[in-house]
Formats: C-alpha cells, sequence, structure tokens
C-alpha cells in the first residue's frame, strides 16, 4: 500500500515537472520565434485618423504595439517625440501603423500658391476687375482693405434722392489664395509693367460677418482692394459722400 502511494507521488511530482518544463521550453522557443522576427515597435491606430491631424492631437488616436519587422512597410515611427509642428498627410485606419512617410510639415499639405486659413476663419470668394486688386499685383499671404460702394437713400424717406457711398468695410483681410485669368501679351518697356487683362478670383479668410458683408457688397454692390501691410494704420469706417469727396 506505502509503495503504491510513494509511486503515485513520485509520477505526481514526475507530471508536474514535465509540465513546467513543458512550459518553459514553449515560451522559450515562442520568445525564439519572436526574436527572429525582428520585432518592432511602432505606434498604430486605435481608430480611424483624419488627413491633416497636428501631431499634438494625434496621441488619442494612437497606441503603442510590437509588430514584426516583416509586416512593417517604410519607417515605422514608435514615439511623437521630435514630431512637433508636423500634420498627417494622408488619413489612417483603425490597425494601420503610422509611418515617418505620413507625417509631413503643415505648408507642404497647402496647394501652390495658397496660404493656410487661420484657425475658427472661413474662405470667400470674389470676382473682381484687374484695377479692383491692385492691378493684379496681390498675392496669397498679403492683406488688404476691403471697400465697398452702394447707391443709398436715407433711411425711411422714400422721396429721398439716391446717393453714392463709399465706405471702409475692413482693414488687412488675408487673402489666403489669388487666381487671375491669362493676361494677353502686350508690349512694354522693361520699366513699364505689361497692362493687365484678366479678372481675378480673390480668397479671403474671414469670419462670419465679414463673409456677410463681402458677399453683400459683391452682389448688390461693388467691391475695391488696397493693398495694405502690417504698419497700415486702421483707416475711418465713416460712410464717404460726394460732399465729402468735394469739401
Amino acid at each position: 500500500m506505502k509503495t503504491r502511494l510513494l509511486g503515485g507521488i513520485a509520477a505526481l511530482v514526475l507530471a508536474i515537472v514535465g509540465a513546467v518544463l513543458l512550459y518553459t521550453y514553449v515560451n522559450a522557443a515562442d520568445a525564439r520565434a519572436q526574436a527572429s522576427l525582428n520585432p518592432v515597435q511602432v505606434l498604430v491606430a486605435t481608430k480611424d485618423v483624419p488627413a491633416g491631424t497636428p501631431v499634438k492631437e494625434l496621441g488619442q488616436f494612437l497606441t503603442t504595439k510590437q509588430l514584426p519587422a516583416a509586416a512593417v512597410t517604410g519607417e515605422a515611427v514608435s514615439s511623437l517625440k521630435d514630431q512637433d509642428g508636423k500634420v498627417l498627410s494622408q488619413a489612417m485606419v483603425t490597425g494601420e501603423h503610422l509611418l515617418t512617410a505620413k507625417l509631413v510639415e503643415e505648408e507642404s499639405l497647402l496647394t501652390p500658391g495658397t496660404v493656410a486659413v487661420p484657425k475658427e476663419m472661413q474662405e470667400v470668394t470674389v470676382l473682381l476687375e484687374p484695377a479692383r486688386v491692385v492691378g493684379s499685383m496681390l498675392r496669397a499671404g498679403d492683406v488688404v482693405g476691403v471697400y465697398g460702394n452702394y447707391t443709398v437713400k436715407e433711411k425711411g424717406n422714400k422721396d429721398d434722392e439716391e446717393e453714392k457711398v463709399t465706405k471702409l468695410l475692413y482693414d488687412k483681410v488675408l487673402i489666403t489664395a489669388i487666381q487671375i485669368a491669362t493676361q494677353e501679351e502686350t508690349p512694354s518697356s522693361k520699366d513699364v509693367a505689361a497692362l493687365p487683362s484678366g479678372s481675378a478670383y480673390v480668397t479671403f479668410a474671414v469670419d462670419t460677418r465679414q463673409a456677410e458683408k463681402i458677399i453683400h457688397s459683391q452682389e448688390f454692390g461693388s467691391i475695391w482692394l488696397t493693398k495694405q501691410s502690417e504698419d497700415t494704420p486702421s483707416g475711418d469706417k465713416t460712410p464717404l459722400t460726394i460732399n465729402e469727396v468735394l469739401k
């Protein structure tokens, strides 16, 4: 009886030892297999990420994982450190790993000949003749004064004669893009620029109220622009009538 009991205990001990040895062997084999795959640490998207997302906001979309090197195409990003100021050039889908090639400077996403729209601003475009855009000499990034010309009557007086009014609407409005129609080739001397002949689509960065006034002026009045600089003083926004012009 005692012999059988001792034999059973010995068998149990051997089974436990065997299980431990097997577990150790399997883990070691798995570690060796992983090592043979050259695992790399990468940032992986936990949800879809839109293009243009700045690096400072990317952290909420990413987690760190180890993947076999063979499963990573291109140069994988393992950390967002030293990537400040960059943005995501292409959208990412859930499970996709982040590559260095997808982090670019924000300016590189802009269409050539345009500038970025300031945060919380919107864009509006008007079509103007060359004379109204400083002879087509304006470029994206310039700031301009926006003037409106209107024909008005005294409020509440239907019998009053119409009056021509010019008013400065806004100073230092940013031009984010300008498209100028092809100009006609005209002879000119080396000291005189060719006469501009093409109309221009001018796009401004504005807030909602500014957009309303510019659209209304384009539709029911007329608009002129002046080229300004950051040092140009703010103008008088009092409406100008013929009486003030002739003083």
